[in-house]
């Protein structure tokens, strides 16, 4: 597990000046790999959409958010700490049902003579096409690591979506990491009309880590992060990578469901999902099956088992690289 890159040297001071006042340990929220942090939203996050001043009309449409994403360290340019931000994956719960949220883009945080802050995210909402969320450069930022801050589309300008980001690192002991079993597998073949041979079934190696988001009595819901996978033999392998959902629970029977979206090789992104099926009662262990009806009646399936695991070392190794 590591942390995130100290800032700027007066931030620091200042920082730990309020440290020594308060009796607080240095030690920081530690996380999945090195220089990477996973963030967690707060229930005090925040969706709106519709009109804001100084436009006037009736739409507007509000809720709240879960999820996760995962920052890394970019660089310093003396000023600013510079950071990247990836797998932002987000549900917003709306009076007319729950959104997905999923994007990437950056963070940097620092000043001259007072602390500012800035996030720039591309954002895909629900069905819409991926749109440029900004917060602009402002005052803030001096609870890093811990996130504060609204971004929107518009500046709040008009008919505009705005989401107000409260979120912190995920403490390591709410980290779980799991390694995936020796029965996983990666096949692809054909569905509906087309005929074609099915592909070799090929082995499914690699990690993940599960953050707990919401509990209520019925089902327990954990963010998939960092998916890290490599199908097939070690001379020839393909990269598959992505993150998700993850739900077990169940009035009856227990049921499980995983939704992830997921990176093959060079391929775009694409949506695998389980559905809702018997199963998870050998909870935390996960044995489940996700398939992707690609384009071209090319179906992909991942015959996924796994156990929570220990690492030989904190460090979460990079897609492509010899998996443990």
């Amino acid at each position: 597990m590591s942390q995130l890159r100290p800032m700027s040297s007066f931030r620091c001071l200042a920082i730990l000046a309020g440290v020594l006042v308060l009796g607080i340990s240095l030690l920081p929220a530690q996380t999945a790999s090195a220089a990477t942090t996973i963030y967690r939203l707060d229930k005090t996050s925040t969706f709106q959409r519709g009109c804001f001043p100084p436009c006037l009309c009736p739409v507007m449409e509000s809720g709240s958010e879960r999820g996760t994403f995962v920052l890394s360290f970019d660089g310093s340019d003396g000023l600013f700490d510079h950071y990247r931000v990836d797998e932002v994956n987000w549900t917003v719960t709306l009076p007319s049902g729950e959104v997905k949220v999923t994007g990437a883009g950056t963070y940097m945080v620092g000043g001259e003579f007072a602390v500012q802050h800035q996030l720039e995210l591309d954002l895909k909402v629900g069905d819409n096409p991926v749109e440029h969320f900004d917060s602009g450069l402002v005052a803030g930022g001096g609870d890093f690591p811990r996130i504060s801050i609204s971004i929107s589309i518009h500046g709040h300008y008009c008919f505009d979506t705005v989401i107000g980001i409260d979120a912190a690192p995920v403490p390591a002991d709410q980290v779980r990491p799991y390694l995936l079993q020796e029965q996983s597998t990666f096949q692809r073949g054909c569905s509906g009309p087309c005929a074609c041979a099915p592909g070799s079934q090929l082995p499914l190696r690699g990690t993940f880590f599960l953050v707990l988001l919401e509990q209520d009595p019925l089902f327990t819901e954990f963010s998939v992060v960092q998916a890290n996978w490599l199908a097939g033999s070690n001379s020839s392998s393909l990269p598959v990578t992505g993150f998700g959902t993850y739900r077990v629970g169940g009035e009856f029977a227990i049921e499980q469901r995983m939704s992830l979206d997921l990176k093959v090789g060079s391929e775009d992104p694409a949506g695998f999902d389980s559905g809702l099926v018997p199963g998870g009662g050998d909870f935390p262990r996960i044995d489940i099956q996700i398939t992707n009806g690609g384009a071209n009646c090319v179906t992909t399936l991942i015959d996924l088992h796994a156990k929570p695991a220990r690492f030989r070392s904190a460090r979460l190794s990079v897609p492509g690289e010899p998996l443990p």
